[in-house]
């Protein structure tokens, strides 16, 4: 494992993520860290660990659940690279599943920031921010275990990688591919080449083309799901015909 404070970026090959890696057993959230880090001066590129999360978060408010020390807690510092900041959330989700298919699994993308294995949740991402100017995007992704480890309300609803694979992953491995290719989409947007980016998001994506329901603001949208679009929101196309593009809320497969 790293040394606390090591610069990553050359046993990467990163322009950006890895600059410092910071370290810790046990945190409220990786986000808060980050942030609190940009606060006190942290560079663009930082990178913040846990073995643990006290008060981990997902979207809307929900506490995000972690085996200490079998899963994958890492937030990155960066400055927002365009006035679309779902993309960045987008290119991680993106980042999380592409490393994932280098292993040999077969990821999904579920709009706006989950990836699933089998229909079960395997990785979150959540971004928040800014302070001092940067962004922390948070990185959740449950590595080693089995869906029977967790409560049993979420046994049908999340697994693990190592589950899926059939073989226990090394967690600094996953962390280095995930900062890779998060890096290369991040380099794209900061070069305006979010479009491409986008782009392949398409094949993981499992909600094109499917029925969802969408609960935003206690409002329910139903309609075909026609994907991601290039800001990193999603378009719904209900059954009159009309389009509505969503940047947030709750999304369900009818």
């Amino acid at each position: 494992m790293p040394e606390d404070g090591t610069d990553l970026r050359p046993a990467l090959g990163t322009r950006v993520l890895g600059v410092r890696l910071v370290q810790y057993e046990a945190l409220d959230s990786t986000n808060l860290e980050a942030l609190r880090l940009a606060e006190a001066g942290a560079e663009a590129g930082t990178v913040v660990t846990a073995q643990t999360q006290i008060r981990g978060r997902g979207r809307l408010g929900r506490r995000w659940l972690d085996l200490p020390g079998r899963c994958l807690l890492m937030t990155v510092l960066v400055e927002p690279p365009d006035e679309h900041p779902g993309r960045l959330t987008a290119a991680a989700a993106l980042a999380v599943a592409e490393a994932i298919e280098t292993l040999g699994g077969a990821p999904q993308l579920k709009w706006p920031n989950d990836v699933l294995v089998g229909g079960r949740k395997l990785a979150g991402v959540l971004g928040e921010g800014s302070r001092a100017g940067l962004m922390a995007v948070g990185i959740g992704v449950n590595v080693n275990g089995s869906p029977e480890d967790l409560p049993r309300e979420l046994q049908q609803r999340a697994t693990f990688l190592s589950h899926e694979l059939a073989r226990p992953l090394d967690r600094d491995a996953l962390r280095d591919e995930i900062l890779q290719r998060l890096d290369e989409s991040y380099d794209a947007l900061k070069r305006g080449e979010g479009r491409a980016m986008m782009q392949r998001i398409t094949p993981y994506d499992c909600l094109r083309g499917r029925r969802v329901e969408l609960l935003v603001d206690g409002v329910r949208l139903r309609g075909e799901a026609t994907g991601w679009r290039r800001d990193g929101s999603m378009e719904i196309r209900d059954a009159e015909g009309h389009s509505h593009v969503v940047r947030g809320g709750e999304v369900t497969l009818l």
